[in-house]
C-alpha cells in the first residue's frame, strides 16, 4: 500500500504518514486504531518490562 493510499483511508496526510514510517514522531493509540482499521487489521500491543512496546498489525479474516 502506498502512502498515499494509507493516508486517504485513515484520514491522515501522506507527510504524517512518512513521519511515521521514519520514526519522527510517536503515533497515538487513536491514530495505530485509524491505520489498523485501514489496513482491516487488529491491532496487538506488546508491553514488555525492560523490552519495552511492539506495535503489529494481524490480518483481521472476519473483515
Amino acid at each position: 500500500m502506498t502512502q498515499v493510499r494509507l493516508a486517504e483511508l485513515s484520514g491522515m496526510t501522506q507527510a504524517a504518514i512518512s513521519r511515521l514510517e521514519r520514526g519522527k514522531c510517536m503515533p497515538t493509540f487513536p491514530l495505530l486504531e485509524r491505520i489498523a482499521k485501514a489496513f482491516g487489521s487488529d491491532l496487538l500491543v506488546t508491553v514488555e518490562p525492560g523490552r519495552g512496546v511492539t506495535v503489529a498489525f494481524a490480518r483481521n479474516d472476519a473483515a
